[in-house]
């Protein structure tokens, strides 16, 4: 059953902008929906993973840091690094199980 969730590690680079854009269509789907408050919250989630794809994004996420004067944005994204490369460990495929795959 685990081999089902694992990917290729060159598909790795599709794995933010996919997670970034599920995020911010569930967003849009709570802000639609009145009893589940958390619109906003998924919304700028996504819009924060694909602010690494999408440069107007990009810029309004360095806006957003040069006005924190505590660094909390700074903070969020080195966790989201953090988590990211953790996710990516338990989903790509290494190079063993690739070559393994390939021989069946």
């Amino acid at each position: 059953m685990n081999k089902i969730f694992k990917i290729k590690p060159e598909h790795k680079k599709y794995l933010r902008p996919v997670v970034g854009g599920i995020i911010l269509l569930l967003g849009i789907v709570f802000m639609v929906v009145p009893f589940i408050p958390l619109g906003y919250i998924f919304l700028f989630g996504g819009l924060f993973l694909l602010s690494s794809e999408i440069p107007i994004f990009k810029k309004w996420l360095s806006k957003a840091k040069s006005k924190d004067k505590k660094d909390r944005i700074e903070k969020v994204e080195d966790k989201v690094d953090k988590k990211e490369e953790n996710w990516s460990k338990k989903i790509v495929m290494s190079e063993e199980e690739k070559n393994n795959s390939e021989k069946y």
